[in-house]
């Protein structure tokens, strides 16, 4: 059996990782080239579906190097009004039992560098997707734009969010304008910085600042290159405390993504008029070379399909809010998932439509949980504070340990 994937993305390269692993002959097929011009400016959170994904799909040197670059930060979420009070705690202690959950930062420049380690004969680079076709026997022929094809016995969709595979494979199946949008900026963590924050905001912990205006605030730390325009084996990586400003679309100027950095941070701050001072000083000292905004779009729910040889994974198919950290977890967990399915066929366990079949039916049933819930959290974000669903099963406030919820302005 040999599987083509789409994308030398997160979840593309933990697949064939974990594919490589048990003896399953892998290509990937990525557009860009391998020395990327531009290195991710942000960091990344793996919660317990990611840590699993990648300690099982990637080989001893790969995961060890990865418990050596990534950072444990827990898994408590904090919730402040626009005066740096604290409203409410999700995780911590309820009736006495912790329920927090241990999540792992690490920068996506180290995490892209960790997942490409030992994939050098696995990857063919500026290898643009163009379609696929099923032919006689059983197999795919994939097309690219420089004329060239190769052919395969499983095609996997790891293309991103506006997939060439999915619009050929699930046409009907399109993203929409959740008429939320972010700002997002960062800001190194210098000592004069550190003087200022809240210590929450420094240990890598998610905190939001929730206004009784209808706009939301998110700030943590994450690892990231200082410089995004080096090679990454000669990138700095250092702390920074990224921000995330939400707000409903139709409140924001039509021309948003034409406007510059700076002029995109005073826009924040004239939203933020009666908010704590050094929330001011942190937009202020932001990296203007990373501030951007961005329409978020997300997936509708997922109905079942007619299972083929062409699969689909990550946010080809389950394409999310931000707003709960959990996109690339969720592909990772598809890459463990498949290469679980896969491999049974492999071995003879298994017919290979049935295993797709299988982790198809199993993925959409997460995959649309977590939509649900990320959409619900974004759609949150821009209305009067409301707990999110997932955050209401549990949440305590300050000393308050009983299973109800509270929260004060």
């Amino acid at each position: 059996m040999h599987v083509g994937i789409i994308g030398a993305g997160i979840g593309g390269t933990c697949l064939a990782h974990g594919l490589r692993k048990n003896g399953i002959k892998v290509t990937i097929y990525e557009r860009n080239s391998a020395a990327s011009s531009i290195l991710p400016g942000y960091g990344i959170h793996i919660n317990t579906f990611g840590k699993q994904a990648l300690q099982e799909c990637l080989p001893d040197e790969n995961w060890l190097t990865f418990e050596e670059a990534s950072r444990y930060i827990g898994g408590q979420s904090r919730f402040y009004n626009e005066r740096l009070r604290l409203l409410a705690v999700q995780g911590g202690l309820m009736n006495g039992q912790i329920i927090s959950e241990q999540r792992l930062s690490i920068s996506r420049t180290e995490l892209r560098d960790i997942l490409s380690q030992g994939l050098s004969n696995t990857i063919q680079w500026n290898k643009t997707f163009v379609r696929y076709e099923h032919i006689e026997n059983g197999g795919i022929k994939i097309f690219f734009a420089d004329g060239s094809h190769e052919n395969v016995d499983v095609l996997v969709g790891a293309d991103g969010s506006n997939s060439k595979v999915r619009k050929q494979y699930l046409p009907s199946i399109e993203r929409f304008d959740v008429g939320v949008s972010i700002i997002i900026g960062r800001a190194r963590l210098t000592p004069a910085l550190i003087a200022l924050l809240p210590q929450n905001f420094r240990d890598g912990t998610p905190n939001s600042i929730v206004p009784k205006s209808p706009d939301w605030l998110f700030i943590s730390m994450w690892r990231a290159p200082v410089n995004i325009h080096v090679e990454s084996a000669l990138a700095e990586i250092d702390n920074f405390i990224v921000w995330v400003y939400v707000a409903a679309t139709d409140s924001l100027p039509d021309n948003i993504t034409n406007f510059s950095a700076e002029v995109l941070c005073d826009l924040v701050r004239a939203r933020m008029t009666s908010w704590d001072p050094n929330l001011h000083i942190l937009i202020k000292q932001s990296d203007m070379e990373n501030i951007s905004p961005l329409h978020l779009r997300s997936m509708p729910h997922l109905l079942p399909w007619k299972s083929s040889t062409v699969i689909l994974l990550g946010d080809a198919i389950h394409n999310m809010t931000p707003m709960t950290g959990s996109g690339a977890n969720t592909a990772l967990r598809d890459a463990l998932l498949l290469t679980q399915k896969l491999t049974q066929v492999a071995s003879g366990q298994e017919e290979l439509i049935k295993a797709i079949s299988d982790y198809e039916q199993q993925m959409r049933v997460y995959a649309n949980e977590i939509v649900g819930i990320s959409l619900r959290s974004a759609q949150n974000a821009v209305e009067h504070f409301s707990i999110p669903p997932l955050k209401q099963r549990h949440l305590s406030i300050r000393k308050n340990t009983s299973q109800s919820y509270q929260y004060r302005r």
